[in-house]
């Protein structure tokens, strides 16, 4: 059922205020591959098209997708969303454990990650050295946790 084929081009992922329990979904960590592979040199946005009838011809104009990312009741607004633009917010459920290994190992593989929240689960143990490495972060969250150690200013 689990196929390498699964969530290619998933870019955003908001699992927020959904109850899930267990430990982290590390397995998809892996998969999200639209989040890795990017071409910053052919930057685009997203967009949606709009359909229309004029004169009898039916055309079609794009209009920009825009978004909201809600971080520690501090909006993000984007009126316009760059595709190589990717987001992870797991918080506000009852994921437990220690943060896998394969979430610190982001660095070399997310690198486009512009935002990770693992905010109010039950995550125990030490936030893992490589978490606080991850520099190219505008937003990493792990608050409300049962987290020991430092993160560093970086």
């Amino acid at each position: 059922m689990f196929q390498n084929s699964l969530f290619l081009d998933l870019r955003i992922v908001d699992l927020s205020h959904n109850g899930f329990v267990g430990p982290l979904p590390t397995k998809y960590f892996n998969l999200w591959n639209a989040m890795v592979d990017v071409d910053k040199e052919n930057t685009k946005y997203w967009h949606a098209y709009d359909n229309y009838m004029l004169n009898g011809l039916i055309g079609a104009r794009p209009y920009p997708y825009s978004m909201t990312i809600t971080n520690k009741g501090v909006k993000m607004e984007y009126a316009k969303v760059l595709k190589i633009f990717s987001a992870v917010d797991l918080s506000c459920n009852k994921f437990d454990g220690e943060i896998p290994d394969v979430v610190g190992g982001l660095k070399g593989n997310l690198k486009n990650l512009k935002a990770l929240d693992l905010s109010q689960n039950k995550l125990v143990g030490n936030i893992p050295t490589q978490l606080t490495q991850l520099n190219f972060l505008e937003v990493f969250n792990v608050s409300y946790n049962y987290l020991t150690g430092l993160i560093s200013k970086g």
